[in-house]
């Protein structure tokens, strides 16, 4: 896929090493893009690098997103490298769930990270993306932005921080011609849901967690991914500040659940 100055289009993915960011870059680096594969986890992003679908166009950056400086220096560096910067994809995310107890060492730890952590990217990003045809950021935020859930103050309210985060920029960026939208995911199988369900693995924990869902099982990292891409291609281009669920209908559920789950199988 080429921008109208004939190169590649190039994709800016945080938190790529893994999960819906590792996904993610393999999404757009499938279709043509060059991908800036940031993560702060390197080892892990070297082996995106080497192992992901469409690697050879997958370049990874180490790098701290809750670091302004190097934000800047390595944004800098994809723009000067490959002419641009088009699409900004931010999944980079501090999972740190904590309820009254949390310390102020937490909550700055977990800001820093998603909240102030897309505020870097997207700052440094800008003036690349405002000179982009068809430019495009996307939030990861999580159906934990719309919901109350137990001692989880750190993360559900840094992941509702994003759905207005997003909404303030799409009205700040909209005069460049750049589109903000946001996604909220429901249960995905990423290595986070997985270290969780270590005892028994997917077999036994996907039914149980399955029930949340409408469609009576967890999310792959692909399908959030796709939600991305849309958003981020020319078929969206009558859509901003909208946050889309990819929930597998998580956040259209009611209290009473699916309701008589007898067939569905292996039901808690």
């Amino acid at each position: 896929m080429e921008n109208a100055d004939q190169r590649p289009r190039v994709a800016l993915v945080t938190g790529a090493a893994s999960g819906i960011g590792r996904a993610t870059a393999e999404l757009f680096a499938a279709r043509g893009f060059t991908v800036a594969a940031l993560d702060i986890a390197e080892d892990r992003l070297q082996q995106v690098a080497a192992e992901a679908s469409g690697s050879e166009r997958i370049h990874p950056i180490p790098v701290d997103v809750s670091d302004r400086d190097r934000v800047g220096f390595a944004v800098e560096q994809v723009a000067a490298t490959h002419g641009g910067v088009d699409v900004v994809v931010n999944c980079a995310a501090n999972f740190l769930a904590r309820g009254i107890d949390v310390s102020p060492e937490e909550w700055d730890a977990v800001l820093r990270v998603n909240v102030r952590g897309i505020s870097n990217v997207v700052q440094a990003a800008h003036p690349h993306l405002a000179r982009a045809a068809g430019a495009a950021v996307v939030n990861v935020a999580s159906i934990s932005a719309h919901i109350a859930q137990p001692q989880r103050w750190t993360y559900n309210t840094t992941k509702a921080a994003i759905v207005g985060l997003t909404r303030c920029m799409a009205m700040d960026l909209s005069a460049d011609g750049i589109r903000v939208n946001s996604v909220s995911p429901g249960w995905i199988w990423t290595p986070e849901v997985a270290a969780a369900a270590a005892d028994g693995g997917r077999e036994r924990w996907e039914p149980v967690w399955g029930r949340f869902h409408l469609l009576r099982r967890l999310g792959e990292a692909a399908e959030v991914a796709a939600a991305i891409g849309f958003l981020c291609s020319s078929e969206a281009s009558f859509i901003t500040g909208v946050d889309l669920p990819v929930d597998g209908g998580y956040l259209a559920m009611g209290p009473e659940g699916l309701g008589d789950t007898s067939s569905f199988a292996g039901s808690a």
